[in-house]
């Protein structure tokens, strides 16, 4: 399985830095983030991503996933960023979120089909470059249930989801992690590597109860990787695994400590899910 980075918070960092750190830790690369304040943004994308590209190599590393904020709604507007994209070698992107303010509830599901079928449509016209929706909280889809109903019968090869077992738990959207993937299936285009920690730290009577959810490093959550590992393998699913620390988000050496801990744990969960040793 390939292991990406997926490096928002190595903001401060030039770029050879952010390359020195995902090659020290073990990556297979960095995705390619396509965002304001940035390296990548979608005003300067093609003429900043070959150097990008070129730092990458530079260290040993591939790019081959982007994260960018391209958006559903107006898919056809950002054909040329695609194509900018594939031209560089990127495989697959993901595509921005969709807010749930965007239509009354009942009207989420069939607008967000009609979304993925047009971008359907766009990535067989650019060919060889797949689109990918992310399950995440307080957006939509926020669960595997409505976003297979977004693509159902639509080509996998062109658009694709990314399950996010994390923001299930931290966010909204959990539903049992052998379900989601049985019913995605051949739509399980990436999967996001993070965990949670639930505890109690506050007043059992207040109005939360005291109850605080928190993204943690894989080795201290809640979440047992091995059989969502154990599953995919069984669907066929070879990665990328994109890890996505959110967590020491402003304390650079414990960010880094943090991701060494959690490659080793998932290392560990991908061969204990094989039927190697167990983690």
């Amino acid at each position: 399985m390939k292991y990406y980075l997926f490096p928002k918070f190595f903001v401060n960092c030039i770029t050879e830095e952010l390359m020195a750190y995902t090659a020290e830790l073990g990556f297979d690369g960095p995705t390619a983030l396509v965002r304001d304040g940035y390296a990548l943004t979608p005003e300067n994308l093609r003429e900043a991503l070959p150097a990008y590209l070129a730092a990458a190599r530079r260290e040993g590393l591939t790019v081959a996933y982007a994260n960018t904020p391209f958006d559903m709604a107006h898919i056809e507007d950002f054909e040329d960023g695609i194509r900018c994209l594939k031209e560089y070698g990127i495989t697959q992107f993901r595509l921005n979120h969709v807010p749930k303010n965007v239509a009354p509830a009942r009207e989420l599901a069939p607008r967000l089909r009609e979304m993925a079928q047009r971008t359907e449509a766009l990535m067989q016209k650019i060919g060889g470059i797949q689109a990918i929706i992310q399950i995440h909280g307080y957006c939509y889809p926020h669960n595997a249930t409505a976003a297979y109903a977004a693509v159902q019968g639509l080509d996998p090869a062109c658009i694709g989801v990314k399950l996010d077992p994390g923001n299930n738990i931290c966010q909204e959207g959990y539903e049992l992690f052998s379900y989601q993937i049985d019913l995605l299936g051949e739509y399980i285009a990436a999967v996001s590597g993070k965990d949670v920690s639930i505890t109690r730290t506050g007043d059992p009577q207040a109005a939360d109860k005291g109850w605080r959810r928190a993204f943690v490093p894989a080795d201290e959550g809640i979440i047992d990787y091995v059989p969502i590992f154990r599953r995919l393998n069984e669907q066929g699913f070879h990665g990328p695994l994109i890890m996505m620390p959110f967590y020491h988000e402003n304390d650079l050496p414990r960010h880094l400590d943090g991701l060494r801990r959690d490659m080793r744990y998932f290392k560990a969960c991908e061969q204990a899910a094989r039927g190697g040793e167990a983690r």
